[in-house]
């Protein structure tokens, strides 16, 4: 049993980013319902929902997150955007280093060159959300 940690320790990641993904259609599930039972009360005590109450349910149902932009620039919640891809270009330049330390020290043994591969990858998508950044806002 030990074997399988120690031989597949990495399929840790895609597992995390499918419970992860998994959690937050889940809280977004709950959001909707929230809502349609707020427009249900109004509906019940003889009032209109509030447009914005109507048009924040079809937002939701667009799987966006509020650091990807929309045609001007602005981030969704009318923010100037960014911010999200600065924290993954910063994660992932921090990921990478710290593969790149590992396969440098030897600290798990003859996996080095293994380290310098995971590095080079977390390297990778680091520059490619660095480019992200720093582009993406100007498309129209």
């Amino acid at each position: 049993m030990v074997e399988i940690f120690s031989n597949y320790w990495w399929l840790l990641f895609p597992l995390g980013f499918f419970i992860a993904a998994g959690w937050g259609s889940f809280m977004r599930y709950k959001r909707t319902q929230a809502k349609i039972d707020l427009i249900k009360t109004y509906t019940a005590a003889g009032k209109e929902a509030p447009p914005e109450l109507l048009a924040s349910i079809d937002r939701d149902n667009e799987h966006r997150h509020e650091y990807h932009f929309s045609g001007d620039g602005e981030a969704e919640g009318g923010r100037r955007g960014g911010g999200g891809h600065a924290f993954l270009v910063v994660l992932f330049t921090g990921l990478a280093g710290v593969f790149a330390y590992t396969g440098y020290a030897g600290l798990l043994g003859e996996a080095e060159q293994e380290m310098y591969f995971i590095a080079m990858i977390m390297g990778v998508l680091a520059v490619a959300f660095l480019f992200s950044a720093l582009f993406g806002g100007r498309r129209s």
